[in-house]
């Protein structure tokens, strides 16, 4: 993305940019205007559920929703951050972080900060104002939100040189190191590197990546929340992970080349596969699977082709659902009301899994009835209304100074 783009004249159009302004100074009183705002979007993984850790191909979009920061320098070492979603206020010395006692909002601007303390020489405090509008624990990737605006205002408040990659790298190892969470890096590079009007076709291993072009003129994508929380997605994350493991182990004894799931043939799985625990096979097999429909998604939608993008859509919930096993019923019934909805061309979960939302294509034409007919059912079936969102752009990272 150019600096052009990342690096915006005072007159942007977000209104929530002055909105944070406005609550920095009376946060820190009115002798202290913010130097930096930057913010960072949401994403929404199209298709390539899993095989991001599994160094696979995935396909997210950025969303019309983001996390905001505003920030200022200190002349001494202490750090003081305020959330404007939780009311909460937190204060401590750069150089003695104690990340994992803050809350967690905080730990993830602590962590980025001292990644960039270590790594990068960043030896002053700031103090800073926090907004987002990502929901949380949706699957829309607020946490990488928040790592990469923090990243983003701190590089540009200090004048940090950072490459885009470098930065996904950087806010990765945050959740890494303190967070606990073994995600893969597709979050916070769709985050970084999103780019209006485009999906962002990623190789999870090589970082190589491509701004495909999104044929949107008569459809939208809609997300569906279904208010489950996602109270086990990060406890079964790693459960998976450990499977998949074990998964690669297996078949390297076939061929030592092999590093990680997206290294195993279709030919060699279907020649082993009855050797594998049936619980190990079916892991395997989505990832195998899955990483070859984020493949012909491209394809598909280079071709302006969204009637097969839709159905590879709805194929991978299928075997995320069946084979991977990180769905819930909830978005079990949020894909199969919208599949049988007129005019919609396919849907599937998105995210860990285990609650959050359902991400569906559907034709403009459609949008009224499937927002009525997913509301209606859902409630219902559960006694739940979901949250409804046509993204109407994809946002990109942005500074002002």
């Amino acid at each position: 993305m150019s600096a052009a783009t990342r690096d915006s004249c005072n007159n942007s159009t977000d209104p929530i940019f002055e909105n944070l302004r406005g609550a920095f100074v009376e946060q820190f009183g009115h002798e202290r205007k913010p130097s930096v705002l930057a913010r960072a979007p949401g994403r929404v993984n199209l298709i390539g559920g899993h095989t991001d850790y599994n160094d696979g191909f995935v396909l997210p979009t950025t969303v019309d929703r983001a996390v905001y920061v505003a920030l200022r320098p200190r002349t001494d070492e202490r750090v003081r951050l305020h959330s404007q979603n939780f009311g909460e206020e937190v204060e401590y010395a750069l150089s003695k972080p104690h990340v994992s006692s803050l809350p967690q909002w905080a730990q993830y601007v602590a962590g980025v900060a001292e990644e960039l303390r270590t790594k990068c020489g960043l030896d002053a405090g700031f103090e800073g104002v926090l907004f987002g509008n990502v929901p949380l624990g949706a699957g829309l990737s607020s946490s990488a939100a928040l790592e990469v605006a923090a990243a983003e205002g701190l590089t540009r408040l200090f004048g940090i040189d950072l490459g885009a990659e470098e930065m996904a790298l950087l806010c990765q190892q945050v959740e890494h190191t303190y967070v606990g969470v073994q995600c893969g890096v597709m979050d916070q590079m769709a985050t970084r590197l999103g780019r209006a009007g485009n999906v962002l076709s990623l190789d999870c291993r090589t970082l190589d990546y491509e701004h495909v072009p999104l044929p949107l003129s008569e459809a939208s994508i809609v997300i569906a929340d279904s208010q489950v929380s996602r109270e086990l997605a990060d406890s079964k994350y790693n459960e998976r992970l450990a499977e998949c493991e074990e998964g690669v182990t297996f078949f390297q004894q076939f061929d030592d080349s092999i590093k990680a799931l997206r290294d195993v043939s279709s030919e060699l799985f279907e020649a082993h596969a009855s050797e594998l625990s049936e619980t190990t096979k079916r892991r395997c097999r989505h990832v195998i699977t899955e990483n070859r429909r984020v493949k012909k998604s491209v394809q598909a939608l280079q071709a302006e082709d969204l009637e097969t993008f839709g159905a590879l859509m709805s194929a991978a919930h299928s075997s995320i659902r069946d084979d991977y096993e990180v769905s819930i019923p909830e978005l079990d019934h949020l894909v199969a009301t919208a599949e049988n909805t007129e005019g919609v061309y396919g849907a599937r979960m998105t995210g860990a899994g285990f609650g959050g939302c359902v991400v569906c294509l559907a034709a403009n034409s459609a949008l009224e009835p499937l927002q009525q007919r997913l509301s209606q059912q859902y409630e219902d079936q559960f006694g739940l209304e979901p949250a409804l969102y046509v993204v109407e752009e994809n946002l990109e990272v942005m500074t002002l100074h």
